[in-house]
C-alpha cells in the first residue's frame, strides 16, 4: 500500500510537469496566431459543444460569465466565432465557430501536437501504452 501511494505521488508530480509543458507550448502557439490560450480554448470548446451560450460555456470551462463575455467579444471581432439570437429564447445568443475559427484552431493544434511529440520524444508504442493506462484510470472512477 505504501509503495502504491509513493508511485501514485510520483505519477502526479510527473503529470504536473507534463501539464506545465503543455500549457507553455499551447500559449506559444496561440500567441503566434494572435490568440490567448483562453480564446483558443473557447474556440475548441465550441467545436465540441456547438450552439452554446455564454452561460453554457462558463459552466463547461469553469470560468465566470464576465470572462466568457470578454472572450466572446474578442473572438467575434476577429470573426473566429459567430453569434445568432436564440429563436427559442430572445434574451440569449447561440455561439458557434466560424470556418475561419475552425481553421485557425486546427492549425494551432496541429503545430502544438507536433511540438509535443518532439518535446516528449514519443513514438507510437509510447503513445499507445500511455493511452491504455489513462483509459484504465478513467474507467475506474
Amino acid at each position: 500500500m505504501a509503495a502504491d501511494r509513493q508511485l501514485l505521488k510520483q505519477i502526479i508530480i510527473l503529470n504536473r510537469g507534463i501539464r506545465r509543458t503543455e500549457r507553455r507550448i499551447i500559449r506559444k502557439h496561440a500567441r503566434q496566431n494572435g490568440l490567448s490560450p483562453n480564446q483558443l480554448l473557447l474556440i475548441d470548446t465550441l467545436e465540441d459543444f456547438p450552439n452554446n451560450s455564454v452561460m453554457g460555456l462558463a459552466e463547461i470551462l469553469e470560468l465566470n460569465k464576465s470572462t466568457i463575455s470578454t472572450l466572446v467579444s474578442q473572438l467575434l471581432e476577429q470573426r473566429l466565432i459567430s453569434k445568432q439570437l436564440d429563436p427559442q429564447n430572445k434574451s440569449r445568443f447561440i455561439l458557434n465557430d466560424t470556418s475561419k475559427g475552425k481553421h485557425v484552431a486546427a492549425g494551432i493544434y496541429d503545430n502544438y501536437l507536433d511540438e509535443l511529440i518532439q518535446t516528449f520524444r514519443l513514438d507510437q508504442l509510447d503513445l499507445a501504452g500511455i493511452k491504455k493506462v489513462l483509459e484504465k484510470m478513467e474507467s475506474n472512477h
